[in-house]
C-alpha cells in the first residue's frame, strides 16, 4: 500500500503558464480605470504623480541592478511600474514631484531591491515608500486636495447606521418587518447612497 507523503517544499505551491511579465500587465490593466478616475477628479497633478512615480521607480530598479549589482535588469517584468502606480495612488495628488520620486527610489531601492528584488520582499514597496513619505513630509502627506468635479457639492451627510436602526429599534419593541424596511438595501450600501 502507497502513503501519500506530506511534501513540503517553498512556494508558489500552485503554478501555471503564467509569467511576471503577464501577472503585472493584467495588474496594470486592473489598475487603468483608477488612474482614469484619478486624472478625471484631480485633474493634470494626478498624472504627473503617477508618471513620475513610475519612472522613478523605474530608473532605480534599472540603476541599481546594472550599475550597483552588475547584473542585467528586469525593468521589463513591469514590476517596477506596478510599484510607482500603487505608490502614486497612496499619495495626495499635489505632492511636490521631487517628493513622489523619492519615495519611488525608496520603495525600489530600499524596500525591493534590498531583500534581493522581486518576490523577497516581506512587504509591499509602494506602501514601504508611502511610509517613508509619511514619516518624512507629515504635513504634504496628510493634506489631500479638493476634487476638481463637484467641487462645491455636498461633502458628506450624517445618518444612523443600519446596525443603529436596529439596535434602537429592538430596543424600542419595534417589530423586525418594520426595521428592515428602514435599512436601505445591499446595492445601496455597497455604492455608498445611505
Amino acid at each position: 500500500m502507497k502513503k501519500d507523503l506530506l511534501v513540503v517544499s517553498l512556494p508558489p505551491h500552485i503554478s501555471g503558464e503564467f509569467r511576471t511579465r503577464q501577472i503585472m500587465r493584467d495588474v496594470l490593466i486592473a489598475l487603468g480605470p483608477a488612474c482614469l478616475a484619478a486624472f478625471y477628479y484631480f485633474g493634470l497633478p494626478a498624472l504627473l504623480v503617477v508618471v513620475t512615480a513610475v519612472a522613478s521607480c523605474v530608473l532605480a530598479e534599472h540603476l541599481i541592478q546594472t550599475v550597483v549589482l552588475k547584473r542585467p535588469t528586469s525593468v521589463g517584468d513591469l514590476s517596477a511600474i506596478v510599484t510607482g502606480v500603487l505608490l502614486a495612488f497612496n499619495v495626495p495628488s499635489h505632492l511636490p514631484l521631487w517628493m513622489v520620486a523619492l519615495g519611488g527610489i525608496f520603495a525600489v531601492g530600499i524596500a525591493k531591491m534590498c531583500y534581493g528584488g522581486l518576490g523577497m520582499n516581506p512587504f509591499n514597496p509602494a506602501l514601504i515608500g508611502r511610509v517613508f513619505l509619511l514619516v518624512s513630509f507629515p504635513a504634504a502627506m496628510t493634506s489631500w486636495p479638493v476634487p476638481i468635479v463637484n467641487r462645491f457639492a455636498v461633502d458628506a451627510v450624517t445618518a444612523a447606521t443600519p446596525l443603529g436602526i436596529v439596535k434602537e429599534g429592538i430596543k424600542m419593541g419595534e417589530p423586525v418587518s418594520q426595521l428592515v424596511a428602514k435599512v436601505p438595501g445591499l446595492w445601496d450600501l455597497f455604492i455608498g447612497n445611505r
